[in-house]
């Protein structure tokens, strides 16, 4: 009798023990908006990429108490296209990050509002962030410089390189951002400023700008070149051919991939970065440039794929299982990327030139990249032909 009341009670247990819930694993849907057709394609690959591997970091290496989950949507090269992308992802993403240009970003930030999603811009730097946030919109914040950094980047290069004179040279599409950066660069010397359009709307418009640029442009001259993509390669062939001399300082971009200058094979191109891979700003720095290449089978220099990961990174950190609780620790937290140590100031701005967050400056000369800037990771002093 004894075992017959045993066998039920064993299958009780055994039944009540199936009904308990397991915990679930908590996730966090990141959605990212990168440029995958259109004039910055080039640049959508690497924050593609780029976002990827954070995705596979967060999990791996323990960043974030969820599940890391990156979804994409292509922002294309216009602001409808980028604001499409975020109404897209809006229902299915937690956070939102990415876009390329300023005017993509400010549309998408005005989306955040509406749909009070967080929205971390990764490569646009157009003030208009900063102010739309000191006017309340409490849901944007930016990872990547301002403009107002880039220039002071650039300005930085002019004291460092004693230039006599420097001539902007920028490109059309991203003129608001470009004449942003003039504005810091203060009290050098300016010889001219022109733009150019890229090669699939104008194809000799280019070829043109850097045969007359050639002509002025003495041996202790800097000219400065506000072009990220690949157009800029195309010019700066067509500006040496043209017996144009001095110095070459890129906004970086394609201009800052190390492959891409070792088969361009032309000395005396300074860049910025917002890290290099033997400029170990934290644990992350390294492992994100040794593992992209592995990953994907290409060097990792490339300033909006670096900040999208970063912004990945940052948004894994800083989720607190809903919004308001997330833009709190956005707002007082730090979070470590592969450029450095992230905070964000009253009007939601990553500190760029902070101790924890600098942008770097190389200079390829002879087939090797000399860091000239900041002063305590330089390798080298800035060097004229």
């Amino acid at each position: 009798m004894r075992r017959m009341l045993v066998l039920p009670l064993i299958a009780l247990v055994v039944i009540a023990a199936g009904c308990i819930q397991q915990p679930q694993e908590k996730t966090l849907t990141i959605g990212v908006i990168v440029p995958e057709t259109g004039i910055f394609s080039t640049a959508g690959k690497a924050m593609k990429n780029a976002a990827t591997l954070a995705e596979e970091h967060a999990n791996t290496l323990g960043l974030s108490e969820y599940k890391v989950k990156v979804i994409f949507a292509d922002g294309g090269s216009t602001p409808e296209q980028a604001k499409a992308a975020f109404m897209e992802l809006s229902s299915k993403a937690d956070i939102i990050v990415g876009t390329y240009s300023s005017d993509q970003a400010v549309v998408c930030a005005e989306a955040a509002k509406e749909t009070k999603k967080i929205f971390i811009a990764s490569v646009g730097s157009t003030g208009q962030l900063e102010k739309i946030v000191s006017e309340g919109n409490k849901y944007v914040f930016r990872n990547a410089y301002n403009t107002s950094y880039w220039g002071i980047l650039a300005a930085e290069f002019l004291r460092i390189s004693g230039a006599e004179g420097y001539y902007f040279v920028g490109y059309d599409p991203l003129k608001t951002f470009n004449q942003g950066m003039l504005k810091e660069i203060g009290e050098a010397k300016k010889i001219g400023e022109t733009y150019y359009l890229s090669t699939k709307v104008s194809p000799n418009d280019y070829l043109e700008k850097a045969e007359e640029v050639a002509k002025i442009l003495g041996d202790r001259d800097v000219l400065i070149l506000g072009d990220p993509g690949g157009t800029a390669v195309g010019f700066v062939k067509a500006y040496r051919k043209a017996g144009g001399k001095g110095i070459i300082y890129s906004v970086g971009g394609v201009l800052a991939l190390p492959k891409t200058l070792r088969d361009l094979n032309e000395s005396y191109i300074a860049f910025q970065a917002a890290a290099f891979e033997n400029t170990e700003k934290t644990n992350l720095t390294k492992k994100y440039f040794e593992d992209y290449k592995k990953k994907f089978g290409e060097e990792a220099n490339n300033y909006a794929g670096i900040l999208t990961y970063d912004a990945v990174l940052i948004a894994a950190q800083a989720w607190s299982g809903d919004t308001e609780k997330t833009i709190e620790k956005l707002e007082t937290g730090e979070f470590k990327g592969a450029a450095g140590v992230y905070k964000f100031n009253e009007k939601h701005q990553a500190l760029w030139g902070s101790e924890g967050l600098r942008g770097v400056i190389g200079e390829f000369v002879n087939g090797s990249v000399l860091i000239v800037y900041p002063e305590d990771l330089k390798t080298s002093d800035v060097v004229w032909p």
